[in-house]
């Protein structure tokens, strides 16, 4: 029996976007909506980096029966049950795509208050331009985004892909084919490297599995302890691929509660586990919580796709990982990107809602 889905929250629409809130009053006044608690960095702790090891090179997993492959298999394997993360380079995707995608989510954020606001997103759903669903008791991040469906492209609303912006469609549409080949093959690693035959993820995912792209703007902020750019978090996701800004540090990771600052690697695309993949796994594989920080003097921009199983979709942990050493850890659940959003909207870890209580 799937869990029961969790009932709606009131959400709401932030009035002003954090570009224009800058503009208005140069930040010197963070109004109380946006307030956190300080961090870690602002109390004197210098946060460590995150294990400059967890970089996997996608070449390598090319043949599953090279030696090269099992070796790297394994690296896969700690890195995901260990971190939930990691860098991947080699990945075929041209440099000069993904600098073009930089280019073209740049250009629309550097686009007047009323152009952007063609194409806002509504209370209802998270697709468009604006900021994160939130309730009203949670403080609102410090990013402005663009929030885009790309797969399947029958479902893209394009209403929301800015014409404005020279090459904009053309290049998010080739982005997400060069996503979906990277997806394929790590879907396939992933499962390899858990002893399962390699199309066990890649056939939950399905033909109608759902692709976002998410375009994190992040402005400059006097007062960067005082704000954060996306509040702690797990993703709802299968896995979500990141494209990290070129030159502006602001990824960190948690892992056995310390915080860790994630390294930009030219050209590598950054990888973390999801919910999703949390559960179907039975827990072997860790859905990382992370968060995003603030500059104090830089913007900062990041593209992430989530990738997610088809919406009405159950998913459970796999037979094949459950046994008397590993008991079932999680409940089927359908539908579960409509669960972790009311949770997220709380500030909530819906993946705890999944868990059985041993």
């Amino acid at each position: 029996m799937a869990a029961a889905s969790v009932l709606p929250v009131k959400l709401e629409l932030p009035s002003t976007p954090i570009q224009e809130l800058i503009k208005s009053n140069n930040t010197n006044q963070i109004p109380e909506r946006y307030l956190i608690n300080s961090t870690s960095e602002s109390n004197g702790c210098v946060l460590p980096w995150m294990d400059s090891s967890i970089i996997i090179d996608l070449q390598h997993l090319l043949d599953f029966s090279s030696p090269c492959a099992q070796k790297e298999l394994l690296k896969l394997r700690h890195a995901l049950s260990s971190w939930g993360c990691f860098q991947l380079v080699n990945h075929g995707v041209a440099s000069s795509l993904m600098d073009q995608l930089h280019y073209v989510g740049k250009e629309f954020f550097a686009l007047t208050l009323e152009e952007k606001q063609k194409y806002s997103r509504t209370a209802e759903w998270f697709e468009g331009y604006g900021c994160d669903v939130v309730s009203e008791d949670q403080p609102i991040n410090w990013n402005d985004r663009l929030h885009l469906r790309i797969h399947p492209p029958q479902q893209r609303n394009l209403k929301f892909w800015p014409e404005i912006v020279p090459n904009f469609r053309e290049t998010l549409h080739e982005y997400s084919v060069e996503m979906r080949k990277v997806l394929e093959i790590m879907l396939r690693a992933i499962a390899k490297s858990l002893n399962l035959e390699e199309n066990t993820f890649l056939s939950q995912l399905g033909e109608d599995s759902t692709f976002f792209a998410r375009f994190n703007f992040y402005p400059p902020c006097q007062h960067p302890d005082r704000v954060v750019g996306l509040k702690p978090h797990s993703d709802g996701t299968l896995i979500t691929i990141l494209l990290q800004d070129k030159d502006v540090e602001g990824l960190q990771v948690l892992k056995d509660d310390q915080w860790y600052k994630v390294p930009v690697i030219p050209n590598a695309l950054f990888i973390n586990v999801g919910d999703q993949l949390e559960i179907m796994s039975n827990g072997i594989l860790k859905s990382p919580v992370h968060r995003a920080m603030i500059d104090k003097q830089k913007e900062r921009m990041s593209v992430a796709v989530p990738t997610s199983v088809a919406i009405d979709k159950e998913i459970g942990p796999l037979s094949e990982l459950i046994d008397k050493d590993r008991p079932r850890l999680y409940k089927n659940v359908d539908n579960y990107l409509s669960t972790f959003l009311q949770h997220y909207a709380r500030g909530e870890r819906a993946i705890n809602v999944m868990r059985i209580q041993q």
